[in-house]
């Protein structure tokens, strides 16, 4: 395979005159010698490396991503991580831009931060960071525009995007009010996710709000998983005063409710209404149909990747959270309360 070096010698000219006609400039080069460069290439069949080039230019024209919590091998399984990152393709092809997915995961910055010094993408971006891990103090020390989604922008000076879920648990907890609950329970996701801690903290504002006292036993953590819910949903369920509403974390966890549910022979809505978050394409299909909260997730991949090459351009982008709104989706898993 012939390289750079081989064109140099073949055609007479040096390399950095070679370069300059590869990549446009800096240094003007006569019509003449181009086009006995250019031709040389030809002979030789020389193929310049993308990499090498980006690399000259200190840029690869490539984004990259990296998913927190979500395994690598599960990011196209898992229908959070997929439309975000189907947002994220959306934004970057529409630019030209590649995007590199970092499979490796993070461990700590003495072992993982290496791996972001390589070059290998022009801007980074991180799809919900645990907030207790050095993640992302460790990559915003790197000299490499970052952009985040579900972090909390004020720990570090670094622009994110969500969707807003004071919003959206505020139109959970109002929709379950609203049908006559007021024994309503929570069951949260990952604790050491950023939207985990808003549901559960804006939950138990609003409920205080409407004159309801904090029933500790009311919310159980967890994590964004169907297990989880099956787990908690029937310690809640064989209490002796159940709740009459339970607010899952997400769709996965509503299903793991409906599992308990039926195995406990408590029907819903009828006996327990229930009220998912995410709106994942199985909530439609679900017996019953599961009421939930819509969250654009490709809007919010395509909104963090404008940012990042807002960054990658050199224009200042204020550290600061960019909110998209949810919306609640009423079927047919809420109603009243049975009296």
């Amino acid at each position: 395979m012939s390289t750079i070096y081989d064109v140099a010698k073949e055609s007479g000219f040096s390399l950095s005159t070679i370069s300059n006609v590869l990549n446009n400039g800096p240094r003007p080069v006569r019509a003449e010698t181009r086009q006995r460069i250019l031709a040389t290439m030809r002979r030789l069949n020389y193929h310049p490396s993308a990499m090498a080039r980006g690399l000259a230019r200190r840029k690869t024209h490539t984004l990259g991503i990296l998913f927190g919590v979500v395994e690598p091998s599960a990011v196209v399984l898992n229908a959070y991580s997929a439309d975000v990152l189907q947002g994220v393709l959306t934004a970057a092809a529409a630019t030209g831009f590649n995007v590199t997915h970092y499979t490796n995961p993070w461990i700590d910055a003495e072992q993982s931060l290496a791996n972001f010094r390589d070059q290998r993408s022009d801007g980074l971006i991180v799809v919900a960071p645990p907030i207790d891990s050095d993640l992302m103090p460790a990559l915003a020390s790197l000299d490499l525009p970052l952009v985040a989604v579900s972090w909390p922008s004020g720990e570090v000076a670094v622009p994110s995007v969500d969707a807003d879920d004071r919003v959206g648990t505020r139109l959970v907890v109002q929709h379950l009010l609203d049908l006559g609950h007021r024994r309503i329970a929570h069951l949260m996701g990952h604790g050491n996710l950023l939207s985990a801690l808003t549901r559960r903290d804006v939950f138990l504002d609003t409920m205080a709000a409407a004159g309801i006292a904090r029933d500790p036993a009311l919310v159980l953590p967890g994590q964004y998983s169907a297990e989880t819910g099956h787990e908690n949903a029937r310690k809640l369920l064989t209490m002796p005063d159940p709740p009459t509403a339970i607010f899952a974390g997400n769709d996965e966890i509503a299903m793991g409710v409906l599992e308990a549910a039926r195995e406990l022979g408590v029907r819903i809505p009828e006996d327990l209404s229930l009220v998912g978050y995410d709106d994942r394409p199985i909530s439609a299909l679900l017996t019953p149909r599961l009421t939930t909260v819509k969250q654009p997730f490709i809007r919010i991949g395509e909104h963090a990747t404008r940012l990042l090459l807002e960054r990658i351009a050199g224009k200042e982008v204020e550290p600061v959270m960019h909110w998209l709104t949810p919306e609640l989706v009423v079927r047919d898993s809420t109603a009243p309360p049975r009296r």
